[in-house]
């Protein structure tokens, strides 16, 4: 059984937060192994040669940049900048379009075949299993966590959650008083994995706010659901999420943190490849399905990158089912992007609208690295395409 994470803190977060807008910290998670150094930054660019990226026996069809419809300029230039340390602690870019792989570099000592933590882009994957097990009839968004734990209300789930639903928290909108964005003890999700009894902890938490009403960062109350679908499917959490959609994506993980009882956690834990990470954005970007099989329902891919709280009030922008939203520009217009952030800069961004996928992975201790990647993908990416 794997150890319950340790408390870390994040003491500039909400001074970075109301100066500098969103970021996306996760909760309590120790950093990850020790990488090599980051390149101190430079006012100097790295020169940098673009390549054409590899074909590996992994699913990926690769093309090549210059061929596309795009000014590749921009993008080479931010190559470079991220080599020269602009964007600090950078560890990986890949750049897909139309279905195919056209950019792929790695930086600080990180190659193709490095496995890295995904911290909060494992909610993302969780909202996919999710949307799966509802797509099998196993549970609804509707689904009253009262109804669903019947003897919820012996271990302090009053009558004033009634009306907490499944939607409810995968929206962060459940009202709980538990949230991950904390230093030491006033960090929720730190003080649940230090507990011997990870539902009694979520069971016990008081409300805050009527459900609905206000968005607060609890990912560590997830464990209700993926507890449900270990009731649900008669599987445990972590054998129903490699059956019913690692293995369709050929992604060899398994490490989802198991906590007391086999109650799984599913904020963090998974560690990908940058090209596996890239599979999820694919999944999403063609209505879920993967090389042509529907891996869950193009109706969960709607509902899970829609608008499901009130706007701007999620780190400065807008959330649907543990996917992050924002309004960006692509060619003169304001389109809506969807992506999937974790602690340290791991992010996964898809837009329809460019059919464009990009993955970035890293190990900053900057809390303004996510807004720099934003800005990157938006500017850099999103921008230099036509």
């Amino acid at each position: 059984m794997k150890k319950s994470p340790l408390s870390i803190g994040w003491a500039l977060l909400l001074l970075t937060l109301a100066a500098n807008g969103p970021v996306s910290p996760d909760d309590g998670i120790p950093p990850p192994p020790a990488t090599p150094p980051a390149v101190e930054p430079t006012d100097t660019p790295v020169p940098y040669v673009y390549r054409v990226p590899e074909q590996v026996p992994d699913g990926w069809r690769v093309g090549d940049l210059r061929k596309e419809k795009a000014d590749a300029a921009p993008i080479t230039q931010g190559v470079s900048e991220i080599r020269s340390g602009k964007i600090p602690g950078m560890h990986s870019l890949l750049v897909l379009r139309h279905g195919k792989l056209l950019l792929e570099e790695y930086f600080n000592g990180f190659t193709v075949n490095s496995r890295h933590p995904l911290f909060s882009c494992t909610k993302s994957v969780f909202s996919t299993v999710y949307g799966i097990a509802q797509d099998q009839g196993l549970l609804s968004l509707d689904g009253k966590i009262a109804e669903l734990y019947p003897d919820s209300a012996q271990k302090g789930w009053g009558k004033d959650k009634a009306d907490i639903t499944i939607g409810s928290m995968l929206s962060m909108t459940s009202g709980l008083d538990c949230d991950d964005v904390g230093v030491g003890n006033d960090n929720c999700g730190a003080a649940m994995g230090a507990s011997k009894d990870w539902l009694g902890f979520c069971f016990a938490r008081p409300v805050a706010h009527p459900v609905g009403t206000f968005w607060m960062y609890n990912g560590c109350c997830l464990s209700l659901i993926s507890n449900l679908i270990t009731q649900k499917s008669g599987m445990s959490f972590p054998e129903f999420a490699k059956k019913v959609l690692l293995e369709p994506l050929d992604i060899p993980d398994d490490t989802w943190v198991t906590g007391p009882d086999g109650v799984n956690r599913v904020d963090y834990g998974l560690e990908w490849k940058a090209r596996d990470m890239a599979k999820l954005g694919q999944l999403y970007l063609d209505g879920g399905k993967w090389k042509g099989k529907q891996i869950v329902s193009e109706a969960w891919v709607k509902d899970a990158t829609s608008l499901h709280c009130k706007p701007g009030t999620a780190f400065g922008h807008s959330y649907g089912y543990l996917w992050h939203l924002k309004d960006m520009s692509f060619k003169g217009k304001t389109v809506k992007v969807f992506y999937a952030n974790g602690y340290q800069g791991q992010a996964i961004f898809v837009s329809p609208d460019a059919d464009l996928v990009c993955v970035m992975t890293a190990g900053s201790q900057d809390n303004l690295i996510y807004s720099m990647e934003e800005n990157f993908f938006e500017e850099k990416l999103l921008g230099s395409f036509k």
